[in-house]
């Protein structure tokens, strides 16, 4: 496994979490051939084989004025044709908060599109790789927010790795670094060095033989 990618040494500056979720949007609250290799969507649409995905993982942001945020997101889904389905839950944290830690906006999200897919290796009934998709987070009680949810997937038994930690990385627009800082995205991190990743994902490669 790589060392664990994070953005907690970048240089940001304040901005009250109101300002966070408001910018936010949030308001107030392929293919199972069995070889080894990359599989972008057109070779996933020339095999019109689906690859389901699922993933339960925490991912957060860099800390800006004593400040952290985390999220707590889940899901599953299926990509097949250079097409996405799926959907899931989550949870938007103040992680610096004492225990119960402060829940500002919860509810779930659905994928929009697919922007990029990739397998880097099969490991029996699974398989390592990435998929990048656009999805909409449907907070309770806020607008519907577009972000870019990216998940990854390592298998550590079968010495395939991505480069980047187990988990995935939520891009909501107007949040990610740029001069003069904010929050930045939700990146996965590793709570005690060299220990395992906040979450687990997986691709699917039998998704037609359970049916």
């Amino acid at each position: 496994m790589n060392a664990p990618t994070t953005n907690q040494g970048r240089h940001v500056t304040g901005m009250t979490r109101k300002d966070f979720f408001k910018t936010a949007g949030l308001g107030s609250m392929a293919a199972a051939t069995g070889l080894l290799g990359t599989m972008a969507p057109s070779a996933l649409a020339e095999s019109h084989r689906p690859v389901g995905f699922r993933f339960v993982s925490n991912s957060r942001t860099a800390i800006v004025g004593g400040v952290r945020h985390l999220a707590q997101l889940n899901g599953d889904g299926l990509v097949t044709a250079g097409q996405v389905v799926g959907g899931g839950s989550f949870n938007l944290v103040i992680d610096t908060s004492p225990v119960p830690k402060t829940i500002e906006s919860w509810g779930t999200w659905k994928a929009r599109s697919l922007t990029d897919f990739g397998l880097i290796g099969r490991y029996g009934a699974i398989a390592a790789g990435t998929l990048e998709i656009e999805i909409d987070l449907i907070p309770r009680g806020g607008p519907v927010t577009p972000a870019t949810l990216e998940i990854h997937c390592n298998l550590g038994a079968a010495g395939l790795s991505t480069g980047e930690e187990e988990g995935y990385v939520l891009s909501i627009p107007g949040t990610d670094f740029v001069p003069g800082g904010t929050f930045g995205p939700f990146m996965p991190f590793v709570p005690v060095a060299g220990g395992p990743p906040q979450g687990l994902s997986v691709f699917n490669l039998l998704v037609e033989e359970q049916h």
